[in-house]
């Protein structure tokens, strides 16, 4: 994603020669270029010692719904826009000291929300209520999975590999599950109606 930041403002609170601890914070705002949109990102750092630093960071990103139309004012593509909020936590530890240029061992973990957006162009909601994970990405057939338990609770056969995560839809008051499968001249598109 190409983004533009407004204003980007990196700052180090205060270090101590003796300890090598220090504070970060870091912060970035701005439109988003290739949709029409915005983000926001903040976190801060703290490193207890010259090679080791824990940072906590969170985005926030909104992108505008759009719609395509072709030459005769058909509409060719709808992009549902929503907001992303993704947070993380990681731990970094260097070679050497913080002021020189060394590789370094990275760990971490992250967690977000999706919120589609809910307007005129996209009226209905996409939900799951039943808690219910789709899972295809390299298997030969698309399965649902209770979140809960964990037990497959339906699967379809494909004739070929799935080649990306399930997408998911919602059109006339009915929401569908996509996957893709196949590669080159054989890839397809595979849509299931929830019931």
């Amino acid at each position: 994603m190409r983004a533009i930041s407004v204003a980007v403002l990196s700052l180090l609170l205060f270090s101590s020669p003796a300890s090598g601890q220090a504070l970060v914070l870091q912060g970035s705002a701005g439109p988003t270029i290739t949709d029409s949109g915005h983000s926001v990102a903040a976190g801060i750092g703290f490193s207890p010692t010259s090679r080791l630093t824990v940072f906590l960071g969170v985005e926030r990103t909104h992108l505008s719904s759009r719609l395509t139309t072709d030459d005769q004012g058909r509409v060719s593509s709808a992009f549902r826009g929503g907001t992303i909020t993704f947070a993380a936590a990681e731990l970094r530890a260097t070679l050497l000291r913080r002021d020189r240029l060394s590789p370094y061992v990275l760990g971490g973990f992250g967690a977000g929300v999706s919120r589609p957006n809910v307007n005129g162009m996209f009226p209905d909601r996409v939900s799951n209520y039943a808690r219910v994970l789709f899972v295809g990405g390299g298997d030969v057939g698309l399965n649902a999975v209770d979140a809960t338990t964990g037990e497959t609770l339906w699967r379809f056969p494909l004739d070929a590999r799935t080649t990306a995560t399930p997408m998911t839809y919602r059109t006339n008051g009915k929401q569908y599950v996509v996957i893709a499968k196949g590669q080159r001249e054989t890839a397809e598109l595979v849509a299931f109606a929830i019931p």
